[in-house]
């Protein structure tokens, strides 16, 4: 383990060890990793002359830019307590996240990449957030000049005094993506951060190569793989170039211009670099390893990606609760890759049980629990939710269906929730859309489970295709899932779409879908 106790003791030497390596490159600016702690410094003695005191929390709502992580680091350096909000949000969820972290400060992009006023959103909700005390309001072309927002936000402040902060201290509330209600905030403390690095260390030994220059195009930076994992930048002195949206054409740029070795994108985010129309006039033969997650994977986009872009293709398995999880090999065949979410890393326990808690053998399918010194150590201000997701052993239950192979490999069968029961059967989602995404005719698909009164329940196919012109019928998928599933997992309706609605973590979302689903059958 780290003899640093602290994500900011961890900054801190980093900085002092290596002060010249690039931090950080956004647009014309360049931030070393002295500048990062030095300006956090400079930010934590804003925080203290505002009053915050250890446990207090700070919202973030901020697009991705190296601000956002300036002003994490110096709330980490005071014991302060970090809600990060992400901007696709909007009032119900963004007010909820206030509430529910009982923010004190809260810094904000005063309107967002869209045009939304969140300034005025908030003056209106105004008397519903008695907790929030200071709110710091950023406007957008600051984001752009790092030093000089910091110092403008600092000005008046006081050096930050030394405080003793505990591994054991909160550090991060990431809050889940709401797909199933009003967001939840999985609590980190420093200690489960520097856990994540500790046991992202283990896969290195496996061939997972070791990334030194990152690029972030376009995810929040209030989801997990920010918040729980900065960490592992910062041990391994990394750079990350941050594009504040997803940009498919200057990813590509990006990569050519940098010679990246390595790229990481969801598997929409894949599709849209190699179908993009500009793609071979860049040069993307630095590629070696692309790490796909996210949602699940299509056979045919992983052997597109091995043979356009040559490069080894990883796949691995976490959740908000969980941190860090399952990984594959870099030895893994295509067929293992499309089919499962690699193996338990080691130093994180992972087990499938059935509904009573007890462990299932291999093949069974049941609910995924892990347990490792990386998880969350509960849902902030919910003790009522933290007890149904973590039992008394330590198990966090993640809510996703899944089963061991013989190998200990994961395969992923979707969530609890989201599983349904025709005709005394069980489906589930996650399995008919590893199948429907192989159709030559589908490009993107969702599963829901809807009422029907035959069945009590029967699945409903959303589809974008790939030809608007030429769109599968549900007899042709009916047929093409039956040849690989039991009958009952056939979808019995089918919705073509232009697009897939997504969620803020660029997933299917499946409550749009089943409103479309609603107002579909109601003009029926």
């Amino acid at each position: 383990m780290f003899a640093t106790r602290t994500l900011g003791e961890l900054l801190e030497q980093a900085a002092q060890a290596e002060p010249e390596a690039l931090a950080f490159r956004y647009g014309d600016e360049v931030l070393t990793y002295r500048d990062w702690w030095e300006w956090s410094e400079r930010l934590a003695g804003a925080y203290w002359a505002a009053g915050l005191r250890p446990g207090d929390v700070v919202a973030l709502l901020l697009p991705p830019a190296p601000f956002y992580l300036v002003a994490y680091l110096a709330a980490a350096r005071l014991g302060l307590v970090t809600a990060g909000i992400n901007t696709r949000y909007r009032r119900r969820e963004i007010v909820a996240i206030l509430q529910r972290s009982g923010a004190a400060m809260l810094v904000a992009v005063r309107r967002g990449q869209d045009g939304v006023d969140f300034a005025a959103m908030l003056e209106a909700e105004q008397a519903n957030l008695g907790k929030l005390r200071h709110v710091v309001w950023v406007e957008p072309e600051e984001l752009a000049h790092t030093r000089a927002l910091a110092a403008r936000i600092a000005t008046g402040g006081r050096a930050a005094p030394d405080v003793d902060v505990s591994s054991s201290a909160p550090v991060a509330i990431v809050f889940t993506s709401g797909t199933t209600g009003i967001p939840k905030g999985a609590c980190y403390q420093h200690r489960n951060l520097l856990a994540v690095v500790e046991i992202e260390s283990r896969r290195y030994a496996q061939g997972v190569p070791v990334v030194r220059k990152h690029l972030a195009a376009g995810v929040s930076f209030a989801h997990l793989g920010t918040m729980v994992r900065i960490g592992v930048q910062i041990a391994h002195r990394a750079l990350s170039i941050v594009h504040d949206r997803f940009d498919p054409q200057r990813v590509l740029a990006t990569v050519a211009q940098e010679r990246l070795p390595h790229l990481g994108a969801f598997p929409t985010q894949m599709i849209a670099l190699l179908d993009h129309p500009m793609r071979r006039q860049y040069d993307l033969s630095s590629v070696q390893s692309v790490l796909l997650g996210g949602a699940p994977v299509a056979p045919e986009l992983i052997l597109r990606v091995q043979k356009e872009l040559g490069a080894v293709v990883s796949v691995r398995y976490s959740s908000t609760e969980v941190g860090i999880a399952t990984a594959s090999l870099p030895s893994d065949p295509p067929e293992r890759l499309c089919s499962t979410v690699g193996k338990p890393t080691a130093g994180v326990e992972l087990r499938i049980v059935d509904e009573n808690n007890t462990p299932l053998p291999p093949g069974s399918v049941g609910e995924v629990v892990v347990r490792s010194p990386a998880t969350m150590v509960g849902y902030w201000n919910d003790p009522e939710a933290t007890a149904r997701t973590i039992d008394a052993e330590g198990w966090v239950h993640t809510g996703d269906l899944g089963f061991l192979d013989d190998q200990g490999y994961l395969h992923l069968r979707g969530r609890k929730s989201e599983m349904y029961i025709r005709g005394g059967f069980n489906v589930y989602p996650m399995e008919v859309e590893s199948v429907l995404l192989q159709h030559p005719k589908v490009a993107r698909a969702a599963v829901l489970g809807v009422p029907d009164a035959r069945f009590g329940e029967i699945g409903w196919a959303f589809v974008v295709p790939h030809d608007p012109a030429d769109p599968p019928k549900l007899e042709e998928l009916r047929d093409f899932v039956g040849r690989e599933l039991a009958s009952f997992k056939r979808p019995d309706g089918l919705t073509v779409l232009a697009d897939m609605p997504l969620t803020a973590m660029f997933k299917p979302d499946k409550r749009a879908l089943r409103e479309i689903w609603e107002i579909t059958t109601q003009r029926a």
